[in-house]
């Protein structure tokens, strides 16, 4: 139905517990029951902490597994993107009935001002998609109805049109008080291009130009329908930051989702540095480390006889 348009994370997780994300059963912390393994990469040990031995089934299961949780990121980031297009200013279809309405029972606009104000009207309605309508009415027919403003205007669009795609201005005079009301209302598929920021700017103009006396009341709709018509379809406000943060987490999704499924294709299982790992004599203390005489490779003490790196014996000192 129509609507006026104005008027005068983190992740939470335990710790400590043995059952917690940290301690998966290959982590890189120690938890109570796991054994310190080590395996080596450019000369140095790496560890990881584990219940047994990291092996050739485990590395092609943890790739099984980054491939399809990456799928599904890349879904998301797919989304987030539809989403940002969706939500970019798009022209209403003109599927319905756009004749233009202007009705001046009031007697307040001359055969030239209706003429500009059509004019104005139909290439308001060519930019946006929308359809303006003006209406003037004197004061005794707003109180013949026994209403609002508000309300006339409401009831004047249900009974007056079928869609959702049109802008109906009324404008009330009372010649008696020499006073004026007006009101704005706006069907809801609109929206795809009449923000709500356009409509909360639509009400200012109208009403500062209504209130200046060097204005007549057809230049004053013209410039406000004008001054609006003008921006419509234009990414402003609140409203780019908003996209720059749907298409910004799309595309970081989408991006790291594609390299990482891209490494992990590359990478051979039988390849993970783990699967050749040695459990170490201690888990909750780091192991003591020497260096190799011939390669300068650093190694753990006490799990080799020979040297990880280039295969030389080791010293009986380190054994």
């Amino acid at each position: 139905m129509p609507h006026s348009s104005g008027g005068g994370s983190s992740h939470g997780g335990s710790h400590g517990s043995s059952r917690s994300k940290a301690n998966m059963r290959y982590g890189s912390r120690f938890y109570r029951g796991a054994n310190r393994f080590v395996y080596y990469l450019n000369g140095a040990p790496q560890y990881y902490f584990s219940e047994q031995p990291y092996t050739l089934a485990a590395a092609k299961k943890e790739k099984t597994k980054t491939l399809i949780s990456n799928i599904f990121m890349i879904f998301w980031g797919v989304l987030f993107t539809i989403f940002g297009f969706y939500s970019l200013p798009k022209k209403v279809t003109l599927d319905y009935n756009t004749e233009i309405v202007i009705n001046d029972s009031a007697r307040l606009l001359s055969d030239t001002d209706e003429a500009d104000m059509e004019k104005a009207f139909v290439s308001f309605q060519d930019k946006t998609g929308v359809t303006p309508a003006f209406y003037t009415i004197n004061i005794k027919e707003l109180k013949a109805n026994g209403g609002t403003l508000h309300n006339y205007a409401y009831d004047l669009y249900v009974k007056t049109f079928t869609d959702e795609k049109h802008w109906l201005v009324v404008y009330c005079k009372d010649n008696v008080e020499q006073s004026w009301s007006w009101e704005g209302m706006i069907g809801d598929d609109c929206g795809s291009i009449i923000t709500t920021d356009l409509e909360n700017e639509f009400t200012k103009k109208m009403q500062s130009n209504l209130q200046n006396d060097s204005k007549s009341l057809a230049v004053s709709v013209i410039d406000t329908f004008d001054q609006i018509g003008g921006k419509a379809g234009n990414v402003l406000g609140k409203q780019i930051l908003t996209l720059l943060f749907i298409f910004g987490m799309g595309g970081l999704f989408l991006f790291t989702a594609v390299t990482t499924i891209i490494k992990a294709i590359k990478k051979k299982p039988e390849d993970d540095p783990r699967i050749n790992s040695v459990q170490c004599p201690t888990a909750e203390a780091e192991p003591a480390t020497a260096k190799c005489e011939y390669c300068e490779g650093t190694f753990v003490v006490g799990v080799h006889t020979a040297c990880p790196h280039c295969g030389a014996p080791i010293e009986e000192k380190w054994e």
